[in-house]
């Protein structure tokens, strides 16, 4: 009985074991050729992926190289076309400027007059009494430096002609001026006064703004008139700009200008010029105690040769409101009071 369980129990361990060995055998077969194929398969369908992900990246990359051959070429078209309106707008502004420029050789005022202090306010008054409802009277105070095109509004600066504006930038008086226009042109002139204006300002009403050059015109100003010649100057002090109550002539030999040329004429100017500046010596001593004996000087107004001036300006108190004026003042023939006059003169001119 025992040998017979024995044996049983031993068929059973071979059984098991051919069942186990049999179900390896086919384990072995799926994981094995099947595994293989799976692998294979999922590998090719990959492949497939990123064959499609690269065809799909040339054909972007192609894309992109076409736009950006396109880009270049619409690029340096572009710069083309841009290059010769460049030169087309530089042939065109030379072109616009030497036209203007042959223009304004021959515009000319219509006429320009010096008006006296009596003179210049009986004028004022008369533009004073003008009036337009239609609020078309145009009135600019340009201080010195400042010009119509550059401080008015370009609203407001295409209402007065380009040849007013032409003839007007001609126009750079060291103590400014002030433009009155009506915008028919039946009024078109400037006026240049004899003492700075102080700030730049402009309005369109139905009448011209006259107080504030009346005002200036006025003021009583301690003024210094300095008359600047070879050989004979002038300095004279009004206290309040009406009439001289310090007037001083200082006279010097100084030898004519010579015009021979040589070793000669280089001797000569070398003397002239140590006579002139003796001359300036004296000039100054003077001026000394004027300056000393009439403090406070509100300005003084200057005259003459240029280059004395220029001297006489190094020498100055750095305070002094300085105005140069142009006139061809000849101190000998020319009184105290004359002199007055014509330095504190205005200037019309007709646009």
């Amino acid at each position: 009985m025992t040998d017979k369980k024995a044996a049983k129990r031993e068929v059973t361990r071979e059984v098991t074991a051919d069942g186990k060995k049999g179900f390896g055998s086919i384990l072995g077969k799926i994981s094995g050729k099947d595994r293989l194929e799976l692998e294979v398969d999922r590998l090719n369908s990959r492949i497939v992926e990123l064959e499609l992900d690269l065809r799909g990246a040339k054909n972007q990359l192609e894309k992109k190289e076409v736009l950006a051959r396109q880009a270049v070429a619409d690029r340096q078209e572009a710069e083309s076309r841009l290059n010769q309106e460049l030169v087309r707008t530089h042939t065109l502004s030379h072109e616009l400027e030497t036209i203007r420029e042959e223009a304004q050789g021959k515009l000319e005022f219509r006429g320009v007059e010096t008006l006296s202090q009596s003179a210049v306010k009986a004028y004022l008054s008369k533009l004073k009494s003008l009036h337009s409802p239609a609020n078309d009277l145009l009135t600019v105070y340009l201080p010195f430096g400042t010009h119509l095109s550059a401080f008015l509004p370009e609203k407001t600066l295409g209402l007065v002609e380009e040849e007013t504006r032409s003839l007007l930038d001609r126009l750079d008086p060291e103590t400014g001026m002030v433009f009155f226009y009506d915008l028919h042109r039946m009024i078109s002139e400037a006026i240049v006064p004899p003492v700075p204006i102080a700030f730049p300002s402009w309005q369109i009403k139905d009448s011209f703004e006259i107080a504030t050059l009346e005002e200036s015109l006025n003021t009583d100003y301690r003024m210094l008139v300095l008359v600047l010649h070879a050989g004979e100057s002038f300095i004279g002090f009004a206290p309040d700009a009406r009439v001289f109550d310090t007037e001083e002539l200082i006279k010097s030999s100084v030898k004519e200008k010579h015009s021979k040329g040589g070793f000669s004429q280089r001797r000569f100017e070398r003397l002239r010029e140590e006579d002139i500046a003796h001359h300036m010596d004296k000039f100054f001593e003077t001026l000394d105690k004027v300056l000393e004996e009439n403090s406070p000087i509100d300005c003084v107004i200057m005259s003459g040769d240029a280059q004395l001036i220029k001297e006489a300006q190094k020498r100055l108190p750095l305070n002094l409101e300085i105005i140069e004026k142009p006139a061809d003042i000849k101190v000998e023939k020319t009184g105290g009071e004359e002199i007055l006059r014509m330095v504190l003169s205005s200037r019309r001119y007709l646009l």
